[in-house]
């Protein structure tokens, strides 16, 4: 299994679900013709390309919409 700071597992920071288990990024990613885990890294305003984090909508409200990138 990947350590999750590495690059290799793109995941949530609150649920640590994987773009493609997250239905709003597998819709998304259709539209742009790539894959879930590169919508995330190319459009996810919250991705952090140094750790492979990014809030998904739900945590990210729960995390009280924290400025920057997660």
């Amino acid at each position: 299994m990947a350590d999750f700071q590495s690059l290799d597992y793109v995941h949530c920071k609150g649920c640590r679900k994987t773009p493609d288990a997250i239905p709003e990024y597998v819709e998304a990613s259709r539209d742009c013709d790539c894959t879930p885990t590169q919508y995330v890294q190319q459009q996810e305003g919250t991705y952090n390309p140094k750790t492979g984090q990014f809030w998904c909508t739900e945590c990210y409200i729960k995390a009280g919409m924290p400025l920057g990138q997660a």
